[in-house]
C-alpha cells in the first residue's frame, strides 16, 4: 500500500478526499475482504479521511443481494462496525458513457459519486474475461444488468478465454470501463490452494493488475506439448 506500482501511495491519494468507495467482491468470491480492508483503512486513517466519509461496496453484479450478517462476515465485525457497508444493488446507478463496444457506463451511485475508488478483488483465472481482479470490480462488479449483458456476450469470442488479456474482447471492455469511472487505486490478492494470500499486488488498476496476472502465472501456469481431441476435466473434491 505504501509502495505501489504506477501510483503514488494510497495515504498520499486519500489526502483531502471526502467520499471513498472501497469496492470488494461479494459472498461468492473467495476474495479475503476481512484480511485486507483494516490495512486499507489504515492507510486511508493516516491520510485524515474520517470512517464516515468511506463506503464499503460489495461489487454483486447480477448476484442477489446479501443478508447483513453476509455483510458483516466478508468485512469482519470491526470494519462493520467503523464504516458504512452495502450491496451495490441497493442504489441507482449514474450514466458515465459508452466504451467504444457500445457497452453502458451505468454505476451504483455511491462509486459513481466517490472523489476516490479503491477496488479490491482477488486475482485467478477467469474462463472468459482472461483474468479475475482489476477493473473486473467495476464491469461487472457495480453495473447494472444491461451493461453486464452488453459486455459479456462477447464471451462467444474465441479470443475470450481464460489466460488471454491481450486481444480478449471481454476483457479490453471491461478496461476501458475502467478508465470511464477512474480507478484510483487497485488492492489484488493471488490466493494459494487453502484460499490464503500467496501475494499481494497494489496501484495502478492496469499495471498492478498485469503484475498480480503475471505471479499467478508463475504459481499455476502449466505448459502442453499439444491440445488433446478430448479433455475430461473435475473440480476435484472429496468422496
Amino acid at each position: 500500500l505504501r509502495d505501489p506500482i504506477g501510483t503514488p501511495p494510497l495515504a498520499e491519494l486519500a489526502k483531502g478526499k471526502q467520499k471513498v468507495a472501497i469496492v470488494t467482491s461479494d459472498i461468492t468470491r473467495p476474495m479475503p475482504s476481512a484480511v485486507v480492508l483494516p490495512p486499507v483503512l489504515d492507510e486511508l486513517y493516516r491520510a485524515g479521511v474520517r470512517p464516515e466519509s468511506i463506503t464499503v461496496v460489495f461489487a454483486l453484479g447480477s448476484h442477489r443481494k446479501q443478508t447483513e450478517e453476509e455483510k458483516m462476515h466478508l468485512a469482519g465485525e470491526e470494519v462493520y462496525r467503523q464504516v458504512t457497508c452495502v450491496d451495490s444493488l441497493d442504489f441507482d446507478f449514474v450514466h458515465m458513457g459508452d466504451t467504444k463496444r457500445g457497452t453502458p457506463v451505468d454505476i451504483c451511485r455511491p462509486v459513481a459519486e466517490a472523489d476516490l475508488r479503491i477496488c479490491l478483488g482477488n486475482i485467478e483465472y477467469h474462463y472468459f474475461a482472461g483474468y479475475s481482479g482489476g477493473a473486473k470490480a467495476i464491469m461487472p462488479g457495480v453495473s447494472t444488468h444491461d451493461a453486464i449483458q452488453a459486455n459479456h456476450k462477447r464471451m462467444v469470442d474465441e479470443r475470450a478465454h481464460a489466460g488471454n488479456l491481450d486481444t480478449n474482447p471481454v476483457r479490453i471492455d471491461i478496461d476501458e470501463v475502467g478508465s470511464f469511472v477512474h480507478i484510483d487505486f487497485i488492492v489484488n490478492v493471488v490466493l494459494d490452494e487453502h484460499k490464503k494470500i500467496r501475494h499481494c499486488v497494489a496501484g495502478h488498476y492496469i499495471e498492478a493488475h498485469r503484475a498480480g496476472c503475471r505471479l499467478l502465472d508463475k504459481l499455476y501456469q502449466v505448459a502442453i506439448s499439444a491440445k488433446a481431441d478430448i479433455v475430461v476435466t473435475s473440480p476435484g473434491g472429496f468422496t
